[in-house]
């Protein structure tokens, strides 16, 4: 049996924190606890969570832009981290990233044509001048923008088209893996369905897999085959994206998905949680969410729930799941 195209095992992230004084002990931020995912070629694994969940902290370790302190990556059966510099650049033409803003991401300064091929200057030097400027008007042409859109500079589209020139830039390297982050939430809404839609046909037609990092459980439901719900760090519930939002068994998640406005639909009963969501540095024993469930009981404090199998045929953390 294959291996998946995306294993995380165990990811554990921390990051220094300023000392209190030249006299106190360095301290530690855990961003990420033991995070473990899969994604096999060709679906799409939504994350979800509140801001400061850890989602982004994911996306750039799966990225190998951050090393982790503990756990394992492995892309196409390697582990970015532990290849040398000129393994690593041959890997990486295996997968890319979409960033969140179409504004920020590309450099004014450049055309598109420079832009779409940076990729290729940085992981595949030896292609010629004409082969790489082949490869850009293919890339452009697959999100919908003609050859005329080489010479010119980012200013002179509009944020829907930016988008479509950083997915034709992840696109150059014709990577199996695409890890998005928020890719459309900069967008307005109709230009959100249009780009979506272009990633779900871009999709199909080249067999890729996104990593698809969100807060919109709307744009989550859309495009993910699968969804893993983040909370402080962890994985608290993961399965099937419809199951998981229709039949949501960790309060968390129950909480999620009844924020989200329905016309004319009431709010689901025991699906608020009081009080704001604590910082990772406040995350005591026991489980992370007890001090905003409205199941919580004293147990919930002091032991932690694993990931475990429900009956809706996903995985959830919670004691009474």
């Amino acid at each position: 049996m294959s291996p998946p195209l995306l294993a995380v095992d165990d990811l554990v992230r921390e990051y220094m924190l300023p000392r209190a004084s030249i006299f106190s002990a360095a301290r530690r931020l855990r961003v990420l606890h033991g995070v473990s995912i899969r994604l096999e070629a060709g679906e799409t694994l939504g994350v979800v969570g509140e801001s400061g969940c850890g989602k982004s902290t994911l996306a750039r370790a799966v990225m190998a832009l951050e090393k982790p302190q503990a756990g394992k990556v492995r892309i196409l059966g390697k582990d970015p981290f532990a290849l040398e510099r000129a393994r690593l650049r041959e890997l990486r033409r295996h997968f890319q990233a979409i960033f969140q803003d179409p504004y920020g991401s590309l450099d004014p300064r450049h055309t598109v044509a420079r832009i779409v091929a940076e990729p290729i200057a940085s992981l595949e030097a030896e292609a010629s001048s004409t082969e790489r400027r082949r490869r850009v008007a293919e890339a452009l042409a697959a999100v919908g923008l003609g050859e005329s859109a080489l010479d010119k500079y980012p200013h002179e589209f509009s944020g829907g088209q930016r988008q479509r020139i950083a997915i034709a830039r992840a696109l150059v390297t014709h990577p199996a893996l695409i890890v998005a982050d928020e890719p459309v939430s900069a967008l307005d809404v109709s230009v959100q369905a249009q780009v979506l839609n272009l990633m779900m046909d871009l999709q199909e037609k080249m067999g890729l897999a996104y990593l698809f990092i969100s807060h919109d459980l709307g744009v989550i439901r859309a495009i993910a085959d699968r969804v893993a719900v983040m909370y402080l760090g962890r994985i608290v519930e993961e399965g099937a994206t419809a199951r998981v939002f229709d039949q949501p068994r960790h309060p968390y998640t129950r909480m999620l998905v009844d924020a989200v406005p329905r016309p004319g639909a009431g709010r689901r009963r025991g699906g608020d949680a009081g009080g704001a969501p604590p910082t990772p540095a406040q995350a005591g024993e026991g489980c992370a969410f007890a001090p905003r469930c409205p199941r919580a009981e004293a147990r919930c404090r002091v032991e932690r729930p694993e990931l475990a199998a429900v009956d809706h045929g996903g995985r959830a953390a919670c004691h009474f799941a």
